[in-house]
């Protein structure tokens, strides 16, 4: 009976040994599971006058998202931003494009991915740093950063933010300063890609006049700006949407997008057609549902008619 005793609280602790060692396991795995926005450097040694890059990226290996909107802190006493770049982002539309203030020390934006991004490593921004002074200095988030899922019902989710801590050092006089945001404009070979061009009007845009939208992406610096050529006129500095001004659509038009490293992409734009009244489409909508209805009726009636049957007939044996 005693060696029965000790058998059982052996398999026991076998048992209790075993939970915790799976435990022990898998919970590493839960937490790297989760979405995780965080700052990657390619250079661990920064010395003071340098410019180097920053990389934001987001792992979100168990949900898929399509917007981020939140506000980034770095120490403006030691650090200032040169440039911030979009180049080869995992987002796409910018409802508030990368805005920075040197004063602040703030760093805001709101960008969406309309397909969704679900992965390890994905580039959200391009951050050009200048190290202004000597120390250690911090790049954080500010309260408020969220990440939205793309499950169609704009539900979001705080993410785990890592901060991000780098120190400068005092610079060698034998080491010349560096500049990350030229290697990286030098290596650009790439012009932009236009997504979209179209020539739309409604009346609440622009008085219900023409205008087009536009919108392309840079894989490597970023758009830096775009240009618009209207019939003999020359190009001039526009943003999307902008109205135009040969209202009858008779002037030829091409827009011009130029990515940082001053690689150049054309486009014509398009007029959007508009959508007419689909009557075949509608008909057969009608004839569907008038088939749906004529059958009920149908089925209705036989099963009536069978019911009153049996009742004629099981009155008939009394």
């Amino acid at each position: 009976m005693q060696n029965s005793k000790l058998q059982f609280k052996i398999k026991n602790l076998y048992f209790l040994v075993a939970i915790f060692t799976l435990s022990f396991f898998f919970l590493p795995l839960t937490v790297q599971a989760a979405t995780t926005v965080y700052f990657d450097s390619g250079d661990p040694i920064i010395y003071k006058g340098d410019t180097f890059v920053v990389n934001l990226k987001i792992s979100t290996p168990d949900k898929s998202i399509n917007v981020i909107d939140g506000t980034l802190i770095y120490d403006k006493n030691k650090l200032a931003i040169k440039e911030v770049s979009t180049g080869g982002s995992l987002l796409t539309l910018w409802p508030k494009p990368p805005d920075f203030s040197g004063d602040k020390g703030h760093l805001s934006f709101v960008g969406g991915a309309p397909g969704g991004f679900q992965g390890e490593e994905g580039k959200v921004l391009k951050i050009i740093f200048l190290a202004k002074s000597e120390g250690e200095a911090k790049i954080d988030f500010l309260d408020g950063f969220v990440v939205f899922l793309n499950d169609g019902q704009g539900t979001s989710i705080n993410p785990l933010l890592r901060q991000f801590s780098l120190t400068i050092l005092k610079r060698p006089a034998d080491i010349p300063a560096k500049d990350e945001l030229q290697n990286l404009v030098k290596k650009d070979k790439t012009p932009p890609e236009f997504v979209e061009a179209i020539i739309d009007k409604y009346p609440r845009i622009f008085n219900n006049r023409y205008f087009v939208s536009f919108f392309a992406v840079d894989k490597d610096s970023g758009v830096a700006y775009y240009e618009i050529k209207e019939g003999n006129r020359d190009f001039v500095r526009i943003e999307s949407p902008y109205p135009l001004k040969d209202q009858s659509l008779k002037e030829s038009l091409q827009i011009k997008a130029v990515d940082k490293a001053g690689n150049a992409s054309f486009i014509t734009p398009k007029l959007s057609p508009i959508p007419g009244i689909p009557y075949k489409k509608y008909l057969m909508w009608i004839i569907t549902v008038l088939a749906i209805l004529v059958f009920v009726f149908w089925l209705r009636r036989l099963l009536k008619k069978r019911i009153n049957k049996l009742r004629y007939n099981s009155q008939n044996k009394r």
